[in-house]
């Protein structure tokens, strides 16, 4: 099913400024390392083929110490919405016909209900425009770029929360 997934995301981005932040191949690297991240969850949407997925896994208070970039990641969401506990989102797609539009937005949702939080956050990278379209389109609030994450460039930070479940922004 990765194959699939692969081509679903590929589509998703084909022709789009958001193109430009999509190589297969990196997307299937990511894709396996955050599948062996505990808690890892995959939600799928099928006709009679693969029409969305999302992906992600929980962090929060499970009583391990959190080091290197999760814990600087858990500590900096918590500074911004008051929640020890949340999904990272690491991948939301769905067919570009319009009539696929609110997949994304529910398969979203069915994550964090299954993974039993009332926050998702994701990072994008702030020169992903289509990306930050798309996420504001499902609901998603942009917090900002973030410093102190590892990494070339200070990513946006972007949250969810479960409908109905409106979370503390500081």
């Amino acid at each position: 099913m990765r194959e699939d997934i692969a081509d679903l995301a590929a589509e998703s981005v084909a022709g789009t400024a958001g193109e430009a932040y999509h190589d297969r191949g990196d997307f299937l690297r990511r894709l396996a390392v955050t599948a062996h991240r505990p808690g890892f969850a995959l939600v799928v949407a099928e006709t009679t083929v693969l029409v969305g997925c999302a992906s992600g896994f929980p962090m929060g208070t499970d009583g391990s110490a959190r080091r290197g970039f999760d814990g600087t990641l858990q500590e900096i969401i918590q500074r911004l919405t008051s929640r020890t506990r949340f999904v990272v989102l690491t991948q939301a797609v769905a067919h570009p016909p319009a009539q696929h539009r609110d997949i994304a937005r529910r398969l979203q949702q069915r994550l964090l209900t299954d993974l039993h939080s009332c926050l998702g956050v994701t990072l994008l990278h702030p020169a992903d425009q289509a990306g930050q379209a798309a996420f504001s389109f499902w609901g998603w609030q942009n917090l900002g770029e973030v410093v102190g994450l590892p990494g070339p460039v200070a990513p946006c930070v972007l949250t969810l929360s479960v409908e109905g479940q409106p979370f503390a922004r500081r």
